[in-house]
């Protein structure tokens, strides 16, 4: 499912754009952590599930990362009813597969020759897909109690979503999704492996918060130009720790939708002010604010002037207006 992509969906993402909840998604992303591809599943965690499943079990896994990213075949892909019972329906729908329909699939993914990672799987498929059903469902007891306590975490997802689709600041959303995860130029880049392909052109976007790990992404294109983006769930360090989401009900609009320190940047712009002014009030790095600020200049919220030897900052007239929706 993943692979270094960069989707062209323009400067002010003239695309729909949607949110889905797939608790399912989260396993796949805990699955590939647990093989290898870091995700940002904390330490205690990667070791319960690695204890869990007998190396010979992961080792059956291993095809799903030999690429150096997760590559899951349609077939194998799950998304799953929000309830636990669900997901559980869902792992067993895919282990439950007739093994004809698999080999159909990896001869489709892979154009017709089945690399050397999944000849093992094309000879013998329904001993993988016994192993494949064993292993989601010890990585879905981990990640059950995380999906379950990060409800109102989701649910102000899809609010901070639906605020970003209303006001069209879709773009600053996007550059705000995970720091591994850029919007630069009309551009989503997402983090992979594999050679990077330019430019790919999407019609529409389903964004689906996960609960896996701080580092989180999975992605794919469909062939009729539908992108799925996967990625951590804002707030989910703490959750994942053990301790309670904390969301709160009047939270604030525009930090919900750019994040704090950029919901503060852009406030203090509203008159020019250097960056090294902006990295005393908030008490960071240059490097930071000037991170940050690039990313609200990306959206068209901020602009940046040289002036002698200072770079300051001062909203624009979409800056101006998107302050104002969310004050």
């Amino acid at each position: 499912m993943d692979g270094a992509l960069e989707l062209h969906v323009g400067t002010h993402v003239d695309i729909p754009v949607s949110i889905e909840l797939l608790p399912g998604l989260s396993v796949l992303s805990a699955l590939a952590d647990a093989l290898g591809i870091p995700q940002g599943v904390p330490v205690s965690r990667r070791r319960v599930v690695r204890k869990d499943c007998p190396e010979q079990l992961m080792e059956t896994m291993g095809p799903l990362t030999a690429s150096g990213s997760l590559h899951v075949p349609a077939v194998l892909s799950m998304g799953g009813a929000t309830g636990s019972d669900g997901i559980r329906d869902e792992i067993r729908r895919v282990a439950d597969i007739p093994s004809d329909s698999l080999l159909a699939d990896l001869e489709r993914t892979f154009g017709g020759e089945v690399p050397p990672a999944w000849r093992k799987v094309a000879d013998n498929p329904a001993d993988f897909l016994a192993a494949y059903r064993r292993a989601a469902e010890t990585v879905w007891d981990s990640v059950a109690p995380v999906w379950r306590s990060g409800k109102p975490l989701l649910e102000r997802e899809i609010e901070r979503v639906g605020v970003a689709s209303v006001t069209g600041t879709m773009s600053a959303l996007l550059a705000n999704l995970s720091p591994r995860i850029r919007f630069v130029d009309g551009n989503v880049l997402l983090p992979g492996d594999a050679p990077r392909t330019n430019g790919v052109a999407v019609r529409k976007m389903t964004l689906m918060p996960l609960v896996s790990g701080t580092r989180a992404c999975v992605h794919r294109v469909d062939r009729d130009g539908h992108a799925y983006i996967g990625y951590p769930v804002a707030g989910l360090a703490p959750l994942l720790q053990g301790e309670t989401s904390r969301t709160g009900r009047g939270a604030d609009a525009l930090a919900m939708t750019l994040g704090e320190l950029r919901a503060v940047i852009l406030r203090k712009g509203n008159q020019p002010v250097s960056m090294g002014t902006l990295a005393d009030l908030l008490h960071c790095t240059a490097g930071t604010v000037t991170y940050h600020c690039r990313q609200l200049e990306q959206a068209g919220l901020l602009s940046r002037e040289r002036q002698g030897r200072e770079v300051r900052i001062l909203r624009t007239l979409r800056g101006d207006a998107l302050v104002d929706a969310l004050s």
